[in-house]
């Protein structure tokens, strides 16, 4: 039974060289552009260690770094030659994919390990945002995603923990994101393995309307035929009539009659349609005119309740004996949990999952987003907080307390933050805020030193722990520079306010300058 499930959840037998296929075409330019990327920028370490950092290869460290270095160097060009030799086998480029998508995970995973045992910054791992792109991007079995994903999370999350302090929510936080990767693959996998079955279910079902005795008429028991095999909702187009006839189903669902006499013109002059959709689908209309066999289409579709759903189109052409296009044999698929469960998860990786402030990458997304949108008169201002003494608080009184602390200070930020603003965690104790405004800084200078005098009230089981905080705060207007100035900026301003005694605020005010 257990053997059977498997089967049954895997790639069914027949399309396994579709999934082959498919998998060497997406994974194929995947690992062909990072080994190319890896080669330049390994080609720069290199040159780097041996003639820029001063000591060569006379220190250990630069020796290890130098291995890391020339292996990946080295692995990239057999990757690149492999791959042109075995072009025309594509047995052979699919295991090469494989390898080389692992070898790269293992590299990242072992180099991020000893990157921060020498640097001790924890803000240095990367091989997690490597796990999750390959999670969402590649096409891959489930055994090989999860044997991948399984050794390389059972090597970095005891590495780190032994590395962060033996911090419990290292294990927490990490064990969490390998469980994330998970849930991504599994979605991926679930959509290509939806998708190459009712490619095949469409192909079926053309092929049996070309074999029945009115070839290019759709009768009542080939529409149920189509029904039962894929519970879609099927129509025909006729291509040199104009009309368009539907299923029993569209007739539920959106509340249309089931024939459409000229179907373009209704497309065109329906005022529920968005003008976005009513492109998409003359565009589909003019393809399959064209002569193009296949199109598939993500469609937000106004139903017969007034809301809106998502659908997944599906059209093929079906063409006359001089091959010309006769008809449009199409199939709506309802995506609508799908999608929700894919925006979900996007929004799940945006956020910091001890505090549920947004993440670094978010907060850096959201700040060129806005430096690119802000208006005459706007600032972004930007806002970084850091504990002061922070170790101390730990070391005092335990992990517990400076948890608490961390999650007093977020929601101090958060409760306290102005309207519009984003609040984020940008790793360990240091969080950050941004907002854009056409006010000046004092209001934000006012909203920092909130923060100071609060943070100071902090009490952990009714004891003062002497929790303190700094602040920086930088601004940049409109077409003044990029999110590292802003960034770079703010984080001066943040070491002005250390060296100035702590447990202050420190504005730099270039940005307001007119």
């Amino acid at each position: 039974m257990k053997m059977q499930w498997i089967r049954e959840q895997g790639i069914p037998e027949k399309l396994e060289q579709d999934f082959r296929e498919e998998a060497v075409r997406v994974n194929g330019v995947i690992m062909t552009s990072v080994f190319l990327f890896s080669i330049a920028v390994e080609i720069f370490n290199v040159i780097r260690v041996l003639f820029l950092t001063g000591s060569g290869l006379q220190t250990l460290n630069n020796r290890i770094y130098f291995s890391f270095y020339l292996f990946l160097f080295a692995a990239g060009c057999v990757y690149l030659a492999a791959d042109r030799a075995w072009k025309e086998n594509r047995r052979a480029r699919h295991w090469l994919t494989m390898a080389g998508g692992s070898v790269f995970l293992l590299w990242q995973t072992l180099f991020n390990l000893y990157d921060v045992s020498s640097s001790l910054s924890m803000g240095k791992i990367m091989a997690v945002s490597t796990l999750v792109a390959f999670s969402a991007l590649g096409v891959m079995k489930p055994w090989y995603a999860v044997c991948n994903l399984a050794l390389n999370y059972s090597l970095l999350i005891p590495g780190i923990y032994v590395l962060g302090g033996q911090d419990p929510g290292v294990i927490f936080n990490y064990s969490l994101m390998a469980g994330i990767c998970l849930v991504i693959y599994s979605v991926r996998f679930h959509d290509i393995r939806t998708e190459l079955i009712q490619k095949q279910e469409i192909v079926d079902i053309s092929r049996q309307l070309e074999e029945s005795q009115e070839q290019f008429r759709l009768s009542s028991a080939q529409y149920e035929l189509i029904l039962q095999r894929s519970h879609l909702i099927a129509f025909e187009w006729n291509v040199e009539k104009g009309e368009a006839r539907f299923s029993e189903e569209w007739v539920k669902v959106f509340g249309r009659e089931s024939r459409i006499p000229e179907v373009e013109d209704f497309i065109r002059n329906s005022r529920r349609i968005r003008k976005q959709v009513k492109t998409e689908l003359l565009l589909c209309m003019e393809n399959l005119r064209g002569g193009t066999p296949y199109q598939k289409r993500d469609l937000l579709l106004p139903v017969a309740d007034g809301s809106e759903r998502w659908y997944e189109l599906h059209l093929i052409l079906q063409a006359g004996e001089d091959g010309s296009p006769v008809l449009g044999i199409g199939m709506l698929l309802d995506i609508m949990d799908q999608k929700q469960r894919i925006l979900e998860l996007e929004k799940e990786l945006q956020k910091d999952h001890f505090t549920r402030l947004l993440n670094k990458t978010a907060m850096e997304s959201y700040g060129i987003r806005k430096l690119g949108e802000l208006q005459a008169g706007e600032r972004l201002y930007m806002l970084i907080l850091d504990m002061d003494h922070f170790k101390r608080i730990n070391d005092s009184y335990g992990h517990p307390c400076g948890d608490y602390v961390l999650e007093q200070v977020a929601e101090l930020m958060r409760s306290l933050a102005p309207e519009g603003a984003r609040v984020g965690r940008l790793g360990g104790d240091e969080f950050g805020v941004l907002l854009a405004t056409e006010r000046k800084g004092e209001a934000f200078v006012g909203y920092a030193q909130r923060l100071v005098e609060e943070t100071r009230r902090i009490r952990w089981q009714g004891i003062d722990v002497q929790a303190r905080c700094s602040v920086g705060i930088a601004a940049l207007r409109p077409r003044e520079g990029s999110w590292m100035k802003l960034y770079n900026c703010a984080d001066r301003a943040l070491y002005r306010a250390k060296q100035s005694g702590r447990d202050c605020v420190h504005f730099d005010q270039t940005g307001e300058k007119a």
